[in-house]
């Protein structure tokens, strides 16, 4: 019986894909579902209304930038949504007010998102943030923060081939957010407490 599956389903790549070898037609199927690819973004801890306010120019634009990054991605294709996970290395400069004043630090991201197509080139996409702190100024880090963090993000991508933009909101997790997951068991990860960030990302395909 396994030997009459194995067939028919040959069978059935072969008809869809013509006579082609069974390796190429599988490695179509892949890039058809799974994509992998590059990124790098610039990041701003100003808020969306602020830099609505602020930026009249590329001048203002370049001056609100506190961060960059740069990692990969791959993609994968779930009916109408797809799933996906990302890698950065960040380099920020957050300030936390006159008391503690600017932090420079750097970081290892790793987004998860999941996003549904709105329009053939545009898309909506959400979820969770993990972090871990590399190095930075320690003795102010310390008591504000752990090394391990885990936030929650959302935005929108534009779809052009291989190229792709997007622009999100990567922001830390309230203290009703905190407890709400607390009382649902989701208590092994330190939530982030860092200002909200607005990045805008550049990515390629491969």
């Amino acid at each position: 019986m396994k030997k009459i599956i194995i067939l028919l389903l040959v069978v059935g790549f072969t008809k869809a894909y013509g006579q082609e070898p069974i390796v190429p037609v599988a490695k179509k199927v892949v890039n058809k579902f799974i994509k992998f690819g590059i990124k790098a973004s610039v990041n701003s801890n100003e808020s969306p209304e602020k830099l609505a306010a602020d930026v009249k120019n590329f001048d203002d634009a370049v001056g609100k930038i506190n961060g960059v990054n740069i990692g990969f991605y791959s993609q994968i294709k779930v009916l109408m949504l797809y799933v996906r996970p990302e890698l950065h290395f960040t380099t920020y400069e957050t300030n936390f007010g006159n008391v503690i004043g600017n932090i420079k630090t750097s970081r290892i991201e790793a987004p998860v998102s999941v996003g549904i197509k709105i329009l053939p080139i545009l898309s909506g996409f959400a979820g969770p943030t993990f972090r871990y702190k590399l190095k930075g100024d320690e003795k102010k880090l310390e008591t504000i923060t752990s090394n391990a963090t885990m936030g929650v993000h959302f935005g929108v991508r534009v779809h052009m081939g291989k190229l792709g933009i997007d622009v999100r909101l990567d922001r830390a997790i309230s203290k009703e957010e905190t407890k709400l997951l607390g009382n649902n068991s989701v208590s092994d990860v330190e939530f982030d407490s860092r200002p909200n960030t607005i990045s805008v990302g550049l990515s390629y395909a491969f």
